[in-house]
């Protein structure tokens, strides 16, 4: 059951907390993990692709698990340190811990702290290249918020950003950037501009009320076929990355499960509505677990 207007549910598994805690969980979104699980898919499905046997595939995974949990919710604080004068205008996000005022400027920043260490002790169990591709991410993740008071595209900077497990799972492994891995990393790009300028629809027409940019903004009148070609490319991206990195015949068994979830996402989109766009976006966990399970069957 979900809070009215908004995505928080009421109850979940915090529920054996204290009451006290709970505002924490939402403020790191523990209580909605589908972005966690989106940052974490495209490192799934980019480890096995590595000379790694499995079980440094999952010592990795391990690391990688933790590690985009606990950065997606310091990419939630950020956003929402950011966005608070935003939050307590727009329905669906106007009880938010930091904008309804449960949770003060200052703590949020101290529990981002917490965050960012626990991050930092993920990261130290990875070699040194990864320290520093990582590490490149976090002026992305602070911009990514601002971008939508510059540009009309801030789904492409969430692209940018969220698609950044490719090369730090890559790099993790020891393996050398090549053409083949930027390929899967334009593809998991793409498909974040897709699957979040659906995303952005619950709250268009609050956004253009205030003057908030998104995508769902800027492409309305075309909403579905910019999906469509975001989507697209995406797909087509994971098919030249197997090719030229001559995957396994599985990852294109991903590639074509995806495809089709993905094609059918868009069918929905003609008549689509706040509800209708959370349920669609949330989808994309099993079209990303379609690639994932694709990339795995490489140790089947």
């Amino acid at each position: 059951m979900k809070s009215k207007n908004s995505d928080m549910p009421i109850n979940g598994w915090w529920d054996i907390l204290p009451a006290s805690s709970h505002k924490w969980v939402r403020l790191g979104r523990f209580d909605r993990p589908i972005g966690s699980w989106l940052l974490l898919l495209p490192c799934i499905w980019t480890l096995p692709l590595s000379s790694l046997k499995i079980k440094e595939v999952l010592y990795l995974f391990c690391i990688f698990f933790l590690g985009s949990f606990i950065m997606r919710a310091s990419g939630c604080v950020i956003n929402d340190l950011w966005d608070k004068d935003i939050d307590k205008k727009i329905s669906r996000t106007k009880n938010r811990p930091i904008a309804n005022g449960e949770i003060s400027v200052i703590n949020a920043i101290i529990f981002l702290g917490v965050l960012l260490i626990l991050g930092l002790i993920c990261l130290l169990n990875l070699n040194k290249a990864t320290w520093i591709v990582a590490l490149l991410s976090i002026p992305i993740i602070i911009i990514y918020p601002l971008a939508k008071r510059f540009t009309r595209w801030p789904q492409i900077v969430l692209g940018i950003a969220f698609s950044w497990g490719v090369p730090t799972a890559w790099v993790a492994t020891g393996g050398q950037w090549n053409l083949g891995v930027f390929f899967i990393y334009l593809g998991t790009v793409f498909w974040v501009i897709g699957y979040d300028t659906i995303y952005g629809c619950q709250d268009r027409y609050e956004d253009k009320l205030f003057g908030v940019n998104n995508t769902a903004i800027t492409m309305e009148k075309y909403l579905a076929n910019f999906v469509k070609i975001t989507y697209f490319i995406s797909i087509l991206f994971f098919l030249f990355a197997g090719i030229y990195l001559k995957l396994h015949f599985g990852w294109f068994v991903g590639v074509l499960f995806m495809a089709i979830h993905l094609f059918l996402q868009t069918l929905k989109l003609t008549a689509i509505n706040r509800n209708l766009s959370l349920k669609i976006f949330q989808s994309n966990k099993i079209a990303g677990l379609f690639l994932a399970v694709g990339s795995i069957s490489k140790f089947l």
